[in-house]
Protein backbone atom coordinates (compact mmCIF):
# COMPACT_ATOMS: atom_id res chain seq x y z
CA UNK A 1 0.00 0.00 0.00
CA UNK A 2 2.45 2.54 0.97
CA UNK A 3 4.76 1.85 -2.21
CA UNK A 4 1.64 2.30 -3.96
CA UNK A 5 1.62 5.83 -2.40
CA UNK A 6 4.91 6.75 -3.11
CA UNK A 7 4.46 5.66 -7.06
CA UNK A 8 1.87 8.08 -6.54
CA UNK A 9 3.37 10.99 -5.26
CA UNK A 10 6.77 10.31 -8.17
CA UNK A 11 6.91 13.53 -10.27
CA UNK A 12 5.50 11.64 -13.30
CA UNK A 13 2.45 10.82 -11.87
CA UNK A 14 1.99 14.26 -9.95
CA UNK A 15 2.33 15.28 -13.97
CA UNK A 16 -0.16 13.60 -15.11
CA UNK A 17 -2.44 13.52 -11.89
CA UNK A 18 -2.65 17.38 -13.28
CA UNK A 19 -3.16 16.98 -16.65
CA UNK A 20 -5.59 14.42 -16.26
CA UNK A 21 -7.86 16.56 -14.03
CA UNK A 22 -7.23 19.46 -16.51
CA UNK A 23 -8.12 17.94 -19.46
CA UNK A 24 -11.31 16.46 -17.57
CA UNK A 25 -12.57 19.91 -16.36
CA UNK A 26 -11.87 21.56 -20.11
CA UNK A 27 -14.11 18.91 -22.01
CA UNK A 28 -16.61 18.48 -18.96
CA UNK A 29 -17.30 22.51 -19.39
CA UNK A 30 -17.50 21.79 -22.95
CA UNK A 31 -21.63 21.45 -23.67
CA UNK A 32 -21.92 18.44 -25.46
CA UNK A 33 -18.58 16.57 -24.33
CA UNK A 34 -18.50 14.27 -21.50
CA UNK A 35 -16.29 12.55 -19.55
CA UNK A 36 -16.66 9.04 -21.23
CA UNK A 37 -15.77 10.98 -24.66
CA UNK A 38 -12.66 12.08 -22.99
CA UNK A 39 -11.36 9.00 -21.64
CA UNK A 40 -12.34 7.34 -24.98
CA UNK A 41 -10.10 10.14 -26.79
CA UNK A 42 -7.26 9.57 -24.78
CA UNK A 43 -7.07 6.04 -23.91
CA UNK A 44 -5.12 5.10 -27.19
CA UNK A 45 -2.36 8.30 -25.57
CA UNK A 46 -1.72 5.73 -22.32
CA UNK A 47 -0.42 3.48 -24.52
CA UNK A 48 2.72 5.43 -24.65
CA UNK A 49 2.80 5.99 -20.74
CA UNK A 50 3.26 2.78 -18.16
CA UNK A 51 0.60 1.04 -16.87
CA UNK A 52 0.23 2.95 -13.66
CA UNK A 53 0.32 6.40 -14.93
CA UNK A 54 -1.79 5.86 -18.07
CA UNK A 55 -4.81 4.56 -15.11
CA UNK A 56 -4.05 7.60 -13.34
CA UNK A 57 -4.58 9.82 -15.95
CA UNK A 58 -7.49 8.66 -17.16
CA UNK A 59 -8.68 8.97 -13.52
CA UNK A 60 -8.22 12.15 -13.20
CA UNK A 61 -9.87 13.00 -16.58
CA UNK A 62 -12.81 11.20 -15.22
CA UNK A 63 -13.03 13.25 -11.96
CA UNK A 64 -12.43 16.66 -13.70
CA UNK A 65 -14.77 15.52 -16.48
CA UNK A 66 -17.70 15.22 -14.27
CA UNK A 67 -16.59 18.34 -11.85
CA UNK A 68 -16.02 20.62 -15.23
CA UNK A 69 -19.85 19.88 -16.25
CA UNK A 70 -20.64 22.04 -13.56
CA UNK A 71 -19.27 25.41 -15.07
CA UNK A 72 -21.60 25.72 -17.95
CA UNK A 73 -24.59 24.65 -15.53
CA UNK A 74 -23.77 27.50 -13.31
CA UNK A 75 -22.57 30.29 -15.73
CA UNK A 76 -24.92 29.68 -18.73
CA UNK A 77 -27.27 27.05 -17.05
CA UNK A 78 -26.57 24.29 -20.12
CA UNK A 79 -25.13 21.21 -18.44
CA UNK A 80 -21.77 20.73 -20.01
CA UNK A 81 -22.63 16.83 -18.67
CA UNK A 82 -26.25 15.32 -17.95
CA UNK A 83 -24.87 14.54 -14.44
CA UNK A 84 -25.00 18.25 -14.19
CA UNK A 85 -28.80 18.92 -14.38
CA UNK A 86 -29.19 19.55 -11.24
CA UNK A 87 -26.37 21.69 -10.51
CA UNK A 88 -27.77 23.89 -13.34
CA UNK A 89 -31.07 24.36 -11.31
CA UNK A 90 -29.31 25.19 -7.75
CA UNK A 91 -25.75 26.87 -9.60
CA UNK A 92 -27.74 28.66 -11.81
CA UNK A 93 -30.33 30.71 -9.33
CA UNK A 94 -27.34 31.76 -6.89
CA UNK A 95 -25.46 32.86 -10.43
CA UNK A 96 -28.17 35.16 -11.18
CA UNK A 97 -28.53 36.64 -7.46
CA UNK A 98 -24.59 37.63 -8.20
CA UNK A 99 -22.86 34.61 -5.88
CA UNK A 100 -21.12 32.84 -9.34
CA UNK A 101 -18.00 32.70 -7.64
CA UNK A 102 -19.22 31.21 -4.33
CA UNK A 103 -21.25 28.72 -6.48
CA UNK A 104 -18.92 27.64 -8.26
CA UNK A 105 -16.07 27.33 -5.42
CA UNK A 106 -18.88 25.33 -3.71
CA UNK A 107 -19.18 22.66 -6.73
CA UNK A 108 -15.44 22.82 -6.40
CA UNK A 109 -15.42 21.99 -3.37
CA UNK A 110 -18.05 19.64 -2.84
CA UNK A 111 -16.85 17.55 -5.99
CA UNK A 112 -13.30 17.46 -4.07
CA UNK A 113 -15.17 16.28 -0.62
CA UNK A 114 -17.33 13.66 -2.33
CA UNK A 115 -14.14 12.33 -4.97
CA UNK A 116 -11.59 11.88 -1.57
CA UNK A 117 -14.68 10.41 0.14
CA UNK A 118 -15.15 8.23 -2.32
CA UNK A 119 -11.15 7.75 -3.19
CA UNK A 120 -11.01 6.50 0.76
CA UNK A 121 -13.63 3.85 0.52
CA UNK A 122 -12.13 2.50 -3.22
CA UNK A 123 -8.58 2.54 -1.03
CA UNK A 124 -10.10 0.12 1.61
CA UNK A 125 -13.24 -1.51 0.38
CA UNK A 126 -11.74 -2.65 -2.82
CA UNK A 127 -9.47 -5.21 -1.47
CA UNK A 128 -12.88 -6.90 0.76
CA UNK A 129 -14.56 -7.20 -2.37
CA UNK A 130 -11.49 -8.24 -4.20
CA UNK A 131 -10.79 -11.12 -1.69
CA UNK A 132 -14.47 -12.34 -1.88
CA UNK A 133 -14.54 -12.53 -5.65
CA UNK A 134 -11.35 -14.94 -5.59
CA UNK A 135 -13.76 -17.40 -4.02
CA UNK A 136 -16.08 -17.25 -6.54
CA UNK A 137 -16.67 -20.45 -9.10
CA UNK A 138 -18.30 -20.30 -12.51
CA UNK A 139 -21.67 -20.64 -10.61
CA UNK A 140 -21.12 -17.70 -9.17
CA UNK A 141 -19.56 -15.82 -12.33
CA UNK A 142 -22.27 -17.14 -14.25
CA UNK A 143 -25.04 -15.70 -11.74
CA UNK A 144 -23.11 -11.95 -11.20
CA UNK A 145 -22.59 -11.42 -14.95
CA UNK A 146 -26.41 -12.86 -15.43
CA UNK A 147 -26.97 -10.50 -12.45
CA UNK A 148 -25.29 -7.14 -14.29
CA UNK A 149 -26.55 -7.78 -17.83
CA UNK A 150 -30.02 -7.63 -15.97
CA UNK A 151 -29.50 -4.38 -13.56
CA UNK A 152 -28.35 -2.60 -16.76
CA UNK A 153 -31.50 -3.68 -18.63
CA UNK A 154 -34.38 -3.25 -16.32
CA UNK A 155 -32.77 0.14 -14.05
CA UNK A 156 -32.35 2.23 -17.52
CA UNK A 157 -35.61 4.38 -18.30
CA UNK A 158 -35.26 3.16 -21.80
CA UNK A 159 -37.96 0.43 -22.66
CA UNK A 160 -37.18 -3.07 -21.80
CA UNK A 161 -37.17 -4.32 -24.94
CA UNK A 162 -34.71 -1.73 -26.60
CA UNK A 163 -32.59 -2.32 -23.64
CA UNK A 164 -32.84 -6.28 -24.04
CA UNK A 165 -31.94 -5.68 -28.14
CA UNK A 166 -28.81 -3.71 -26.60
CA UNK A 167 -27.50 -6.33 -24.77
CA UNK A 168 -28.38 -9.13 -27.56
CA UNK A 169 -26.21 -6.78 -29.98
CA UNK A 170 -23.84 -6.42 -27.82
CA UNK A 171 -23.17 -10.63 -26.94
CA UNK A 172 -23.88 -10.72 -31.06
CA UNK A 173 -20.25 -8.69 -31.76
CA UNK A 174 -18.37 -10.57 -28.93
CA UNK A 175 -19.19 -13.77 -31.28
CA UNK A 176 -17.06 -12.59 -33.81
CA UNK A 177 -13.75 -14.87 -34.21
CA UNK A 178 -12.43 -17.36 -32.98
CA UNK A 179 -14.61 -20.21 -31.18
CA UNK A 180 -12.56 -20.38 -26.99
CA UNK A 181 -13.59 -24.23 -27.46
CA UNK A 182 -13.21 -25.67 -30.75
CA UNK A 183 -10.57 -22.63 -32.55
CA UNK A 184 -13.27 -22.20 -35.06
CA UNK A 185 -13.69 -19.23 -36.99
CA UNK A 186 -17.19 -17.68 -36.53
CA UNK A 187 -18.79 -14.59 -38.91
CA UNK A 188 -15.45 -13.89 -39.75
CA UNK A 189 -16.09 -14.04 -43.86
CA UNK A 190 -12.59 -15.32 -44.60
CA UNK A 191 -11.46 -12.29 -42.94
CA UNK A 192 -7.73 -12.58 -41.34
CA UNK A 193 -8.40 -9.29 -39.20
CA UNK A 194 -11.35 -10.98 -38.13
CA UNK A 195 -9.87 -13.52 -36.59
CA UNK A 196 -9.49 -12.21 -32.98
CA UNK A 197 -12.61 -10.00 -33.04
CA UNK A 198 -12.95 -6.51 -33.01
CA UNK A 199 -10.48 -3.97 -31.21
CA UNK A 200 -12.14 -3.12 -28.10
CA UNK A 201 -10.84 0.29 -28.21
CA UNK A 202 -11.95 0.94 -31.48
CA UNK A 203 -15.34 0.22 -30.90
CA UNK A 204 -15.41 2.29 -27.77
CA UNK A 205 -13.68 5.37 -29.28
CA UNK A 206 -16.44 4.85 -32.31
CA UNK A 207 -19.18 4.27 -29.83
CA UNK A 208 -18.31 7.50 -27.89
CA UNK A 209 -16.27 10.16 -29.98
CA UNK A 210 -16.51 9.78 -33.21
CA UNK A 211 -20.41 9.55 -32.94
CA UNK A 212 -20.31 13.00 -30.95
CA UNK A 213 -18.01 14.53 -33.40
CA UNK A 214 -20.85 14.00 -35.72
CA UNK A 215 -23.22 15.79 -33.46
CA UNK A 216 -21.23 18.49 -32.80
CA UNK A 217 -20.39 18.71 -36.42
CA UNK A 218 -24.05 19.31 -37.01
CA UNK A 219 -24.87 21.78 -34.67
CA UNK A 220 -21.94 23.73 -35.65
CA UNK A 221 -23.73 24.64 -38.65
CA UNK A 222 -26.01 26.49 -36.26
CA UNK A 223 -24.63 30.02 -36.82
CA UNK A 224 -27.03 31.38 -34.19
CA UNK A 225 -25.05 33.31 -31.05
CA UNK A 226 -24.40 31.42 -27.86
CA UNK A 227 -25.44 32.25 -24.69
CA UNK A 228 -22.57 34.76 -23.59
CA UNK A 229 -20.94 33.76 -20.05
CA UNK A 230 -22.93 35.65 -17.06
CA UNK A 231 -21.57 38.25 -14.90
CA UNK A 232 -19.63 37.22 -11.89
CA UNK A 233 -20.31 39.10 -9.45
CA UNK A 234 -17.99 39.84 -6.43
CA UNK A 235 -15.87 37.64 -4.81
CA UNK A 236 -16.78 35.60 -1.31
CA UNK A 237 -14.62 34.61 1.30
CA UNK A 238 -12.55 31.13 1.54
CA UNK A 239 -14.11 31.15 5.53
CA UNK A 240 -17.37 31.20 4.38
CA UNK A 241 -16.30 27.82 2.13
CA UNK A 242 -15.02 26.48 5.19
CA UNK A 243 -17.87 27.31 7.50
CA UNK A 244 -20.41 26.04 4.79
CA UNK A 245 -18.07 22.51 5.01
CA UNK A 246 -18.47 22.32 9.08
CA UNK A 247 -22.15 23.47 9.03
CA UNK A 248 -23.06 21.08 6.38
CA UNK A 249 -20.83 18.14 7.57
CA UNK A 250 -24.02 15.55 7.31
CA UNK A 251 -25.22 16.50 3.94
CA UNK A 252 -21.52 15.88 2.50
CA UNK A 253 -21.44 12.43 4.20
CA UNK A 254 -25.15 11.38 3.34
CA UNK A 255 -24.34 12.32 -0.41
CA UNK A 256 -20.90 10.96 -0.75
CA UNK A 257 -22.43 7.52 1.15
CA UNK A 258 -25.39 7.46 -1.49
CA UNK A 259 -22.66 8.16 -4.94
CA UNK A 260 -20.44 5.30 -3.41
CA UNK A 261 -23.02 3.14 -3.08
CA UNK A 262 -24.88 4.08 -6.80
CA UNK A 263 -21.59 4.10 -8.40
CA UNK A 264 -20.98 0.19 -7.36
CA UNK A 265 -24.67 -0.59 -9.33
CA UNK A 266 -23.38 -1.77 -13.72
CA UNK A 267 -26.98 0.76 -14.23
CA UNK A 268 -26.90 3.71 -11.97
CA UNK A 269 -24.45 6.20 -13.07
CA UNK A 270 -23.83 10.02 -12.19
CA UNK A 271 -26.51 10.93 -14.34
CA UNK A 272 -29.23 8.76 -11.62
CA UNK A 273 -27.33 9.97 -8.65
CA UNK A 274 -27.56 13.84 -7.88
CA UNK A 275 -31.42 13.26 -8.66
CA UNK A 276 -31.38 10.67 -5.56
CA UNK A 277 -28.80 12.56 -3.46
CA UNK A 278 -31.27 15.53 -3.74
CA UNK A 279 -34.26 14.05 -3.15
CA UNK A 280 -33.33 12.94 0.26
CA UNK A 281 -31.43 16.16 1.11
CA UNK A 282 -35.05 17.55 0.50
CA UNK A 283 -36.35 15.63 3.22
CA UNK A 284 -33.18 16.15 5.62
CA UNK A 285 -33.80 20.06 4.58
CA UNK A 286 -37.72 20.58 4.36
CA UNK A 287 -37.68 23.83 5.89
CA UNK A 288 -35.08 24.88 2.87
CA UNK A 289 -37.60 26.74 0.21
CA UNK A 290 -34.82 27.37 -2.11
CA UNK A 291 -34.15 23.63 -2.96
CA UNK A 292 -34.62 23.93 -6.37
CA UNK A 293 -34.29 27.58 -7.07
CA UNK A 294 -30.65 28.33 -5.45
CA UNK A 295 -30.43 26.32 -2.61
CA UNK A 296 -26.66 25.55 -1.09
CA UNK A 297 -27.18 22.23 0.18
CA UNK A 298 -29.06 21.38 -2.57
CA UNK A 299 -25.83 21.73 -4.79
CA UNK A 300 -23.55 20.52 -2.41
CA UNK A 301 -25.50 16.81 -2.75
CA UNK A 302 -25.59 17.19 -6.18
CA UNK A 303 -22.05 17.74 -6.65
CA UNK A 304 -20.62 15.83 -3.83
CA UNK A 305 -23.14 12.39 -4.48
CA UNK A 306 -21.94 12.72 -8.86
CA UNK A 307 -18.03 12.79 -7.63
CA UNK A 308 -18.36 9.89 -5.29
CA UNK A 309 -20.15 7.90 -8.05
CA UNK A 310 -16.71 8.32 -9.60
CA UNK A 311 -14.71 6.14 -7.03
CA UNK A 312 -17.62 4.15 -6.95
CA UNK A 313 -18.27 2.78 -10.35
CA UNK A 314 -14.77 1.95 -10.52
CA UNK A 315 -14.92 -0.70 -7.18
CA UNK A 316 -16.53 -3.33 -9.25
CA UNK A 317 -14.77 -2.63 -12.25
CA UNK A 318 -11.39 -3.27 -10.18
CA UNK A 319 -12.46 -6.08 -7.96
CA UNK A 320 -14.77 -7.97 -10.32
CA UNK A 321 -13.95 -7.10 -13.44
CA UNK A 322 -17.62 -5.29 -14.18
CA UNK A 323 -17.83 -1.72 -14.55
CA UNK A 324 -20.45 0.34 -13.07
CA UNK A 325 -20.77 3.13 -15.58
CA UNK A 326 -20.11 3.74 -18.99
CA UNK A 327 -17.13 5.89 -18.69
CA UNK A 328 -15.37 2.66 -16.33
CA UNK A 329 -16.09 0.76 -19.13
CA UNK A 330 -13.43 2.46 -20.75
CA UNK A 331 -11.08 1.79 -18.29
CA UNK A 332 -11.03 -1.68 -19.32
CA UNK A 333 -9.68 -1.13 -23.13
CA UNK A 334 -6.89 1.08 -21.00
CA UNK A 335 -6.17 -1.55 -18.93
CA UNK A 336 -6.28 -4.62 -22.07
CA UNK A 337 -3.68 -2.07 -24.20
CA UNK A 338 -1.37 -2.50 -20.88
CA UNK A 339 -1.87 -6.41 -21.16
CA UNK A 340 -3.91 -6.38 -17.75
CA UNK A 341 -7.37 -8.09 -17.07
CA UNK A 342 -9.24 -6.40 -14.23
CA UNK A 343 -10.68 -8.89 -11.75
CA UNK A 344 -9.47 -10.24 -8.29
CA UNK A 345 -6.40 -11.64 -10.03
CA UNK A 346 -5.29 -7.89 -11.13
CA UNK A 347 -4.59 -7.33 -7.06
CA UNK A 348 -2.64 -10.63 -6.67
CA UNK A 349 -0.40 -9.78 -9.96
CA UNK A 350 -0.27 -6.68 -9.57
CA UNK A 351 -0.50 -4.61 -6.46
CA UNK A 352 1.62 -1.99 -6.61
CA UNK A 353 -0.24 -0.82 -9.88
CA UNK A 354 -3.51 -0.96 -8.38
CA UNK A 355 -2.59 1.11 -5.05
CA UNK A 356 -0.60 3.61 -6.87
CA UNK A 357 -3.85 4.40 -8.53
CA UNK A 358 -5.61 4.34 -5.54
CA UNK A 359 -3.55 6.68 -4.30
CA UNK A 360 -3.31 8.74 -7.22
CA UNK A 361 -6.96 9.08 -7.18
CA UNK A 362 -7.03 10.31 -4.04
CA UNK A 363 -4.39 13.29 -5.12
CA UNK A 364 -6.12 13.47 -8.48
CA UNK A 365 -9.53 14.99 -6.36
CA UNK A 366 -7.29 16.80 -4.10
CA UNK A 367 -5.98 18.90 -7.33
CA UNK A 368 -9.29 18.77 -8.61
CA UNK A 369 -10.64 20.63 -5.52
CA UNK A 370 -7.73 23.18 -5.61
CA UNK A 371 -8.27 24.11 -9.29
CA UNK A 372 -11.89 24.48 -8.83
CA UNK A 373 -11.88 26.69 -5.61
CA UNK A 374 -8.99 29.06 -6.99
CA UNK A 375 -9.34 29.11 -10.62
CA UNK A 376 -12.90 27.62 -12.01
CA UNK A 377 -13.57 30.93 -13.37
CA UNK A 378 -10.71 30.69 -15.86
CA UNK A 379 -12.02 27.15 -17.55
CA UNK A 380 -15.48 29.51 -18.14
CA UNK A 381 -12.96 30.44 -21.36
CA UNK A 382 -14.03 26.98 -23.28
CA UNK A 383 -17.43 27.96 -23.65
CA UNK A 384 -16.70 30.15 -26.37
CA UNK A 385 -14.71 27.41 -28.58
CA UNK A 386 -16.80 27.19 -31.67
CA UNK A 387 -18.26 23.45 -32.24
CA UNK A 388 -16.80 23.01 -35.59
CA UNK A 389 -13.39 23.46 -34.00
CA UNK A 390 -14.40 20.78 -31.33
CA UNK A 391 -15.58 18.48 -33.86
CA UNK A 392 -12.46 18.26 -35.86
CA UNK A 393 -10.36 18.38 -33.32
CA UNK A 394 -12.26 15.17 -31.81
CA UNK A 395 -12.49 13.31 -35.12
CA UNK A 396 -8.93 13.46 -35.87
CA UNK A 397 -7.98 12.53 -32.36
CA UNK A 398 -10.38 9.46 -33.00
CA UNK A 399 -8.66 8.39 -36.74
CA UNK A 400 -5.25 8.95 -34.91
CA UNK A 401 -5.98 7.05 -31.97
CA UNK A 402 -7.51 4.06 -33.60
CA UNK A 403 -4.86 3.57 -35.78
CA UNK A 404 -2.15 3.92 -33.45
CA UNK A 405 -3.34 0.80 -31.11
CA UNK A 406 -1.75 -1.40 -33.78
CA UNK A 407 -1.21 0.61 -36.22
CA UNK A 408 -3.76 -0.76 -38.53
CA UNK A 409 -6.38 1.03 -40.72
CA UNK A 410 -8.38 -2.21 -40.32
CA UNK A 411 -8.76 -0.63 -36.83
CA UNK A 412 -10.10 2.55 -38.54
CA UNK A 413 -12.40 0.44 -40.03
CA UNK A 414 -13.76 -0.96 -37.32
CA UNK A 415 -13.65 2.51 -35.38
CA UNK A 416 -16.00 3.79 -38.65
CA UNK A 417 -18.69 0.71 -38.13
CA UNK A 418 -19.03 1.08 -34.64
CA UNK A 419 -20.02 4.59 -35.16
CA UNK A 420 -22.54 4.14 -38.14
CA UNK A 421 -24.12 1.42 -35.96
CA UNK A 422 -24.12 4.03 -32.88
CA UNK A 423 -25.81 6.40 -34.79
CA UNK A 424 -28.28 4.02 -36.47
CA UNK A 425 -29.38 3.10 -32.86
CA UNK A 426 -29.57 6.27 -31.49
CA UNK A 427 -32.02 7.24 -34.53
CA UNK A 428 -33.99 3.66 -33.67
CA UNK A 429 -33.74 5.34 -29.65
CA UNK A 430 -31.80 1.66 -28.45
CA UNK A 431 -29.20 2.90 -25.65
CA UNK A 432 -25.63 2.35 -25.67
CA UNK A 433 -24.89 1.09 -22.57
CA UNK A 434 -26.63 -1.93 -22.50
CA UNK A 435 -24.35 -2.84 -26.05
CA UNK A 436 -20.80 -1.40 -24.46
CA UNK A 437 -21.20 -3.92 -21.07
CA UNK A 438 -22.41 -6.77 -23.25
CA UNK A 439 -19.22 -5.99 -25.32
CA UNK A 440 -17.09 -6.27 -22.64
CA UNK A 441 -18.51 -9.12 -20.74
CA UNK A 442 -19.43 -10.95 -23.41
CA UNK A 443 -16.21 -12.95 -23.59
CA UNK A 444 -15.61 -13.52 -19.96
CA UNK A 445 -19.78 -14.47 -19.91
CA UNK A 446 -19.22 -17.39 -23.15
CA UNK A 447 -15.94 -18.77 -20.96
CA UNK A 448 -17.38 -19.43 -17.45
CA UNK A 449 -20.74 -20.52 -19.06
CA UNK A 450 -19.02 -23.18 -20.92
CA UNK A 451 -16.82 -24.16 -17.92
CA UNK A 452 -19.86 -24.19 -16.13
CA UNK A 453 -21.76 -26.61 -18.15
CA UNK A 454 -18.56 -28.69 -18.86
CA UNK A 455 -17.70 -29.42 -15.42
CA UNK A 456 -21.43 -29.50 -13.72
CA UNK A 457 -22.79 -32.81 -13.98
CA UNK A 458 -26.65 -31.87 -12.61
CA UNK A 459 -28.28 -28.73 -11.61
CA UNK A 460 -27.70 -29.57 -7.95
CA UNK A 461 -24.34 -28.61 -8.42
CA UNK A 462 -25.21 -24.88 -9.19
CA UNK A 463 -28.40 -24.53 -7.11
CA UNK A 464 -26.05 -25.41 -4.13
CA UNK A 465 -23.81 -22.92 -4.00
CA UNK A 466 -25.72 -19.97 -1.68
CA UNK A 467 -23.51 -16.79 -3.32
CA UNK A 468 -25.13 -18.06 -6.70
CA UNK A 469 -28.32 -18.77 -5.40
CA UNK A 470 -27.96 -15.24 -3.92
CA UNK A 471 -27.46 -13.30 -7.25
CA UNK A 472 -30.30 -16.11 -9.07
CA UNK A 473 -32.79 -14.69 -6.78
CA UNK A 474 -31.89 -11.50 -6.99
CA UNK A 475 -32.32 -11.18 -10.52
CA UNK A 476 -35.50 -12.67 -11.04
CA UNK A 477 -37.29 -10.80 -8.33
CA UNK A 478 -35.89 -7.46 -10.31
CA UNK A 479 -37.29 -9.42 -13.64
CA UNK A 480 -40.62 -9.79 -12.37
CA UNK A 481 -40.62 -5.98 -10.60
CA UNK A 482 -39.82 -4.73 -13.82
CA UNK A 483 -41.83 -6.21 -15.63
CA UNK A 484 -45.13 -5.75 -13.11
CA UNK A 485 -43.64 -2.11 -12.60
CA UNK A 486 -43.87 -1.23 -15.99
CA UNK A 487 -46.83 -2.94 -16.46
CA UNK A 488 -48.98 -0.63 -13.91
CA UNK A 489 -47.29 2.48 -15.69
CA UNK A 490 -49.67 4.97 -17.26
CA UNK A 491 -49.26 5.39 -20.89
CA UNK A 492 -48.08 9.03 -20.46
CA UNK A 493 -45.59 8.06 -18.27
CA UNK A 494 -44.22 5.25 -20.81
CA UNK A 495 -44.37 7.05 -23.76
CA UNK A 496 -42.11 9.75 -22.03
CA UNK A 497 -39.70 6.79 -20.90
CA UNK A 498 -39.64 6.11 -24.99
CA UNK A 499 -38.58 9.83 -25.46
CA UNK A 500 -35.09 9.09 -23.97
CA UNK A 501 -32.07 7.59 -24.64
CA UNK A 502 -28.77 7.74 -23.06
CA UNK A 503 -25.77 7.25 -23.07
CA UNK A 504 -24.08 6.95 -19.84
CA UNK A 505 -21.48 9.64 -19.12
Amino acid sequence: MWQGLLAALSPTNLFVEVMGVLIGIVFGAIPGLTATLAIALFVPVTFLMKADSGMIMLGGIYAGGIFGGSISAILINVPGTPASIITGWEGYALAREGKAPLALSLAALSSGVGGLLSGVALLFLTPLLSSLALTFGPPEYCALLLFSFTIVTVMMDTPLLRNLLGCFIGLLLTTIGLDPVTGAARFTFGSVDLMSGFNLVAVLVGFFCMTEAAFLAFEGLDRSASDGVIEFGRGHSYRELARTLWTRAATYLRSSTIGVLLGILPAVGPVETPFIAHTVERKFNKKDEKFGKGSVTGLIASECSISANVGGSLMPLISLGIPGSGAAAVFVAALTLHGLQPGPLLFKSEPALIYSFFWGFIAVNLFMLLFGVFAARYFAVVLKLPKRVLATFIALFSILGSYAINNSMFDVGVMFGATALALWLRALRVPILPIVLAVILGPLFEQQTLVLFTTSNSIGDVLGRPIADGFFAVTLVMLAGSVYRRRAAPRPERSERESKCCIST
